[in-house]
């Protein structure tokens, strides 16, 4: 079984991580929106470049309309306000650390990684990211002589996953697995979840976080690959459009806004 380092952004966090990216404290309203850049060396990106299905556009979840129009700056800057109301700056900190962090990551994952493709498959092994912890396989690498074309025929023709694919060609000389270390499965984010939970006041905030943990419970039991798909979806929209504004914060450093100032349409401030 062949080792390989966890390459993205707060790489050891599951969802959310059990601990907060590193940086500056968060200032309220709104904390620095700068990236970190991490380099791959050219052997992990050659490993990271095996054969793997042509990724697929990523799904709306059903709640959501095809077009949602995004949240202006001032309603952002008042349901930013009406969230944080009585909570202590401790307590906000953490919060940004835990959205940003769980966001950065699925971002990653879904520009860099197909991870929705992966995930459409409930035996995929990338759903071991929400069922165990500590060293897992979360996907599959084959370097046999097999074309990308052949096995995209041979996957079209009997109708096999990725992972079904290896799973039936795959050999121990062609396949390899990415060996990650995980600290937190989806129980673990939703504890971190429920904690800050418990220092909100707002109950429309509130019930957002529990939108959270409830994607994120839903995925890990059913292996259902849309909720994965909300959840990424509501972090996404609460760290760009409730904790930061981004076509404000990204305004310099981001050359395609395309997704970053996307907003699916999760949150219940603006319905």
């Amino acid at each position: 079984m062949k080792k390989l380092p966890l390459l993205w952004a707060l790489a050891l966090l599951l969802l959310a991580g059990c601990s907060g990216p590193d940086g500056d404290a968060v200032q309220t309203p709104a904390p620095s929106a700068g990236r970190r850049v991490i380099e791959v060396d050219s052997e992990t990106l050659e490993q990271m470049n095996a054969p793997t299905p042509a990724p697929a556009d990523l799904p709306a979840p059903s709640p959501t309309p095809a077009f949602v129009p995004s949240p202006s700056r001032e309603q952002v800057l008042a349901a930013r306000e009406q969230a944080l109301a009585g909570m202590s700056q401790e307590q906000i900190e953490h919060l940004y650390d835990v959205i940003q962090g769980a966001n950065s990551w699925w971002e990653g994952k879904y520009l860099y990684d197909n991870i929705f493709d992966s995930l459409a498959d409930p035996e995929d092994l990338a759903w071991n990211y929400f069922d165990q912890t500590g060293e897992i396989n979360v996907g599959t690498s084959y370097t046999g002589d097999m074309s990308r074309e052949d096995i995209s025929a041979i996957m079209e023709r009997e109708d096999l996953t990725w992972q079904g694919f290896c799973d039936k060609y795959g050999t121990e000389d062609t396949i390899s697995y990415l060996v990650v270390q995980n600290d937190c499965d989806a129980d673990g984010f939703i504890a971190i979840l429920e904690d800050i939970i418990a220092g909100v006041q707002d109950e429309t905030f509130k019930n957002d976080l529990r939108s959270l943990a409830d994607a994120a419970d839903d995925a890990r039991n059913t292996h259902d690959m849309g909720r994965a798909n909300d959840l990424f979806k509501t972090l996404h929209d609460m760290d760009y459009y409730l904790l930061r504004y981004a076509p404000d914060d990204f305004r310099d450093d981001v050359q395609d806004k395309g997704l970053v100032t996307k907003y699916y349409g999760m949150l219940s401030f603006y319905r």
